[in-house]
């Protein structure tokens, strides 16, 4: 695994943030079937959470507002 990646302070227990370099890690590119960069993969206890997934750019308020609702749906879950 690789190193918690900033932006995920705010959140604390609830998200860790990692980064993945695809060019040094192409197993995980393709077991994930990540096609676009970059991509987001929201994951609770070790599985993919379904409709997560988010590919291409995105503004940080953006990301923000679904980061926030994707980690609603899942506690109510």
């Amino acid at each position: 695994m690789q190193t918690p990646y900033g932006g995920s302070e705010e959140y604390g227990d609830r998200l860790t943030v990692v980064k993945i370099d695809h060019d040094a890690n192409p197993q995980l590119i393709e077991e994930y079937k990540v096609y676009g960069l970059p991509t987001l993969i929201l994951f609770k206890n070790g599985q993919e959470v379904p409709e997560s997934r988010r590919e291409g750019a995105i503004t940080k308020g953006k990301l923000k507002e679904y980061v926030d609702a994707l980690l609603e749906s899942i506690s109510v879950a």
